[in-house]
């Protein structure tokens, strides 16, 4: 390739006349180069290549290399000092704006402090050049929300000392910004968004450019920021907030219920327990979301493992749940232990697998939560099995993030129901053959045997979790709205009267309406089902439903689904991803339209199962013979026992552990297609 700079080599754009970078690299573009960040060009001496020091002169683009999809910017900046960024074309910012961007990133160093009624963040902030015409903090997906950002030294002192890095001279630097209390919890009210991610904005006469906000501007992809740990601001009576680092770095306010004092106290004691007690590490605990039920495969786990006589499993379920008093009878207190006590805690620390139906996260004090010592103990359970709540197989979690290794949350092995959803894991989210469990869905048996045994006679109406529209708001097209049609609808039409009519609001909306908009919710709440989930799934004729995985299980009975898709652009639009689910494989009707539900319901209510939906169905669910919750068991026990080849060896005869079209490589993973 010609260039001034740069050439090819084996196929790899490297530099030219022994030039390198700061750790001595001749490679331009590496897995581990950050794109849009400015990086020197040093000699063989190492020393960076300059061209003089006028910086009246502003910014000379050199040269510029286009390899494999990217760009790599060759220029000298305002002090003459050669450099280079590797970026992709822009679609709106031209080279120039590109190269200013990243040479106005700030140093940064930040504190977060509540006071009185407002988040006061305070801290150094350094730029290397100040043609800046505003400084705010800004909050939002969207950016919508700005706060200016105060110095305590003039502009022109800060101007001359840009370039001393000294300790004590940095202090010139010092900024302050303020956010009121008040304004967090109207944005909350406004926008419905648990997560509220900080940025900073800088504004001159080229463009508005934005930066992650960090505690350190030095903050790169680690775990570790996932332990990062501040204040619980109370806002009302019901709703707090804390900032959480994501795993870049970037600051990032989080709303969630209240704590009490009691649970945090008790936690403490019950880590100093085990830190200076316990030996080993030998429970296993099993839970489902926020640990408030026992209707998903984590309980079909756990209820096997009794029958089995393990003595070292576990379930975790909140006392107030309607399930409790009967699964204690059952079961026993030695194996049913109530979330938030001092015990759970106890079993929790001494957690040799975190087994869930859920991400492990879902096992901590309440909805949302920043618990330093539980999240400590997470990382560091290297048995986090996800059962999964649901076949991944209707939003498209993929595209969206939602699984990844590089999260530090994610887990380290995930049940599949088919070969379809093992290779979305393989492919998409950085998961290894042995990391997927073959083995089906344990709560997929309940639904298969119900299949000809239940009568299924109820209709069942349930929207999935909808992070973007929760805050209580009542509008058609809501969705709250929503129910309060479908209430409507079967009070109205005569048709309804004498059957069994279930309306559930999603276990999420569910918390947040009640905890956090109690007058909605208790206008909601005569019609809304307030049992067991899995209880009427099971005698459900007709699901009405969206973009939900209970569809999945639903179907596995023997119900029909009908899949309500009237908002289903603009979901796509914020999940951030197309859904898997789409008109050429869903297993039920769809309706675009509420008016045309009414008559869906009642032809689907006087028909069986459409032999094409069954076809549609099989292509996604393959395990459905009833066996998945003892084959699965067994398959976890050999895990946690240390027998892996007894597992391979099981399944490798049956065809499915290692997956057709899958070859390993060089130690990764390749999908072929068959």
């Amino acid at each position: 390739m010609l260039s001034v700079y740069s050439e090819l080599s084996n196929g790899a754009l490297v530099f030219k006349d022994g030039f390198l970078d700061f750790n001595g690299s001749v490679h331009l573009i590496t897995r581990k180069r950050s794109s849009n960040k400015k990086y020197y060009v040093y000699d063989a001496d190492g020393q960076v290549i300059s061209e003089g020091n006028d910086a009246s002169r502003g910014i000379i683009i050199k040269d510029i290399v286009y390899h494999k999809g990217k760009q790599v910017i060759f220029y000298l900046d305002k002090r003459s000092r050669l450099s280079f960024i590797v970026t992709r074309k822009h679609k709106s910012l031209t080279e120039e704006q590109i190269i200013e961007k990243a040479e106005l990133a700030p140093s940064q160093r930040v504190w977060s402090i509540p006071l009185f009624r407002m988040v006061l963040f305070i801290g150094v902030l350094r730029f290397r050049y100040t043609n800046i015409q505003e400084y705010d903090v800004v909050l939002g997906y969207d950016k919508k929300y700005r706060y200016p950002i105060k110095y305590l030294f003039s502009k022109k002192m800060r101007e001359k000392h840009t370039f001393n890095t000294k300790k004590w001279m940095l202090l010139i630097h010092t900024f302050f910004c303020i956010i009121p209390a008040k304004d967090l919890e109207r944005i909350y009210v406004d926008t419905s968004s648990i997560n509220l991610p900080v940025f900073l904005r800088i504004h001159n006469e080229t463009a508005n450019y934005y930066y992650p906000f960090k505690k350190n501007g030095f903050d790169k992809y680690s775990r570790r920021h996932y332990l990062y740990n501040t204040f619980n601001y109370r806002l009302s009576k019901s709703l707090s907030v804390f900032i959480r680092k994501s795993v870049t770095g970037q600051l990032v306010f989080v709303y969630s219920n209240k704590l009490r004092k009691s649970i945090v106290g008790k936690e403490m004691i019950a880590y100093a327990i085990v830190k200076l007690f316990a030996r080993k590490n030998n429970r296993i605990i099993l839970f489902e979301k926020f640990c408030e039920g026992a209707s998903e495969s984590a309980y079909e786990i756990f209820k096997f493992a009794r029958q089995q006589h393990d003595e070292k499993v576990r379930f975790i379920i909140d006392a107030k749940s309607d399930l409790y008093p009967a699964l204690i009878k059952q079961f026993g207190a030695s194996y049913i232990i109530k979330k938030n006590t001092l015990r759970s805690f106890y079993n929790i620390f001494k957690a040799h697998a975190l087994i869930s139906s859920d991400l492990a996260t879902h096992i901590q004090r309440r909805l949302y939560d920043n618990d330093r010592l539980i999240k400590k103990k997470i990382l560091q359970t290297k048995n986090k099995i996800f059962l999964q709540h649901g076949v991944a197989l209707a939003t498209n979690v993929f595209e969206r993030g939602y699984f990844n290794k590089r999260v530090p949350i994610a887990p380290d092995y995930i049940v599949t129901s088919s070969r379809k959803e093992s290779l979305n894991f393989l492919k998409y989210a950085n998961y290894a053959d042995e990391d997927i469990i073959p083995t089906g869905l344990p709560n997929l048996d309940l639904y298969v045997k119900s299949k000809g045994s239940v009568a299924k006679e109820e209709i069942t109406f349930l929207l999935t979790w909808r992070p973007w529209d929760l805050t209580g708001g009542k509008t058609e097209g809501s969705y709250v709205g929503r129910y309060i049609q479908f209430i409507r609808m079967i009070q109205d039409d005569p048709y309804y009267e004498g059957k069994k009519i279930n309306v559930v609001l999603h276990p999420k909306a569910k918390v947040i309406l009640r905890d956090q908009f109690p007058e909605v919710y208790e206008e909601m709440k005569p019609t809304l089902y307030d049992g067991d989930i899995k209880d009427i799934l099971l005698k459900t004729k007709v699901l009405v439903s969206d973009y939900s995985s209970v569809t999945f299980y639903a179907f596995a009975g023997g119900s029909n689904v009908i899949f309500y898709w009237e908002d289903k652009v603009k979901a796509e639009k914020e999940y951030g991803a197309r859904n898997i689910l789409q008109k050429e494989n869903a297993f039920g009707d769809i309706i675009y339209e509420f008016n045309q539900l009414n008559a869906a319901i009642k032809t689907n209510y006087e028909r069986e199962q459409k032999a094409a939906f069954q076809s549609k169905y099989s292509m996604m669910v393959e395990k459905t013979d009833g066996n998945n919750t003892e084959e699965t068991y067994r398959y976890i026990r050999n895990i946690l026992d240390s027998e892996r080849g007894q597992a391979d060896a099981a399944y490798r005869d049956k065809g499915f552990l290692r997956h057709e079209g899958v070859v390993q490589l060089s130690g990764r993973e390749k999908i072929q297609s068959k």
